[in-house]
């Protein structure tokens, strides 16, 4: 309702600022001239009235219910009422004032020869040209305006699909990534290790960071990397001690990017990477910043087999989505699998 009240009033201010054009040229006209000012911007006003009963009343009314011989019947009631009324008010002025000059009437000074058997009424083609010019103005418009209030309704239309898209994905992020690290202290539980609660704590600021800091739409990358470096830590406690894990991250201080992005992609290294029948199992992992790009890779081992030909599930299909979203035609996100080898490469222009 708001913004249909801000479409009226802009409609409205165009519309009298068109009249009050008119309205200038007019009064520049009419200077030492005898028609009083009044009768003239009577006149030009009149000249408006067809096209602001068309704009304002008839063409809406037509949007709504859609039938057009209901209002190609009232557009001609309406036209020739206004021609009526306004050729006979022509008509007066014509006899007062003692002039066929149109321009002294209005700056719309455009007239039409009537055929031989109407000429006792010229008047009525005199002001019909003026009269046709301004409807079919404002009808063009109308439609103009139409059009871009169409065009916004549809990007805001996008815009919220987009949005609830980003925040069923979001939501697909924490459980998925919650399962893999209870996982973790699973295996600590049937150990009774005495790792047991710090590890808890370190995934209560995991799932501070995914319900809070997550919901922002960027996020300073140091926080992002804080939460990758708590998330390996965990994982660590499960693999094999011969595993080489490491993550390089430089030149990334002043760098903001949306949450949760690419601990997915670490998550999917450590559950498809780490094998214990691999020999030289490794997962190698770097951030940094080029110029105005983010660079992120990840490389691991793993172990081809009928279960996992296909390397990434719902990890890698939910950053697909969320880069897509995120940053259209700004990104990069390369997969490389080959001999045993997985790597994943982003890049992402800031």
């Amino acid at each position: 309702m708001k913004a249909m009240s801000s479409y009226l009033l802009v409609r409205l201010f165009l519309n009298v600022l068109y009249l009050g054009l008119i309205f200038w040229a007019a009064i520049t006209n009419n200077r030492g001239s005898e028609v009083a000012i009044g009768h003239v911007l009577l006149y030009n006003t009149l000249l408006f009235v067809p096209g602001w009963i068309n704009n304002f009343g008839l063409l809406p009314r037509l949007r709504r219910n859609k039938k057009a011989g209901i209002y190609f019947g009232s557009i001609v009631v309406v036209f020739l009422t206004s021609l009526l009324i306004l050729g006979q008010y022509l008509h007066w002025l014509q006899i007062r004032y003692a002039t066929q000059e149109l321009t002294e009437f209005t700056p719309l000074g455009i007239t039409s020869s009537a055929p031989p058997a109407l000429t006792n009424y010229q008047y009525y083609f005199d002001a019909l040209p003026a009269m046709i010019i301004l409807m079919i103005t404002l009808l063009v418009g109308y439609v103009i305006q139409e059009f871009l209030v169409k065009l916004k309704k549809e990007k805001h239309i996008q815009n919220e699909h987009a949005i609830a898209e980003l925040n069923l994905l979001k939501s697909q992020i924490s459980p998925h990534f919650l399962f893999n690290v209870l996982n973790s202290l699973y295996a600590l539980s049937l150990s009774k290790s005495d790792k047991t609660p710090d590890v808890i704590l370190q995934l209560s600021d995991i799932l501070r960071y995914s319900l809070y800091e997550a919901q922002e739409r960027e996020v300073p990358v140091p926080d992002e990397v804080a939460i990758i470096d708590t998330y390996i830590a965990i994982e660590k406690i499960r693999i094999p001690a011969t595993t080489d894990i490491s993550f390089d991250h430089s030149g990334i201080d002043d760098t903001k990017i949306a949450p949760m992005l690419l601990l997915p992609l670490i998550e999917n290294a450590f559950k498809h990477g780490v094998d214990s029948t691999v020999d030289h199992s490794y997962i190698h992992a770097s951030l940094h910043k080029t110029g105005n790009t983010l660079v992120f890779t990840c490389e691991n081992t793993f172990k081809a087999s009928g279960s996992r030909s296909k390397v990434g599930g719902i990890g890698i299909q939910n950053i697909r989505k969320r880069l897509e979203l995120l940053y259209p035609s700004r990104h990069q996100l390369e997969i490389e699998q080959q001999e045993g080898i997985y790597k994943v490469t982003l890049s992402i222009k800031l």
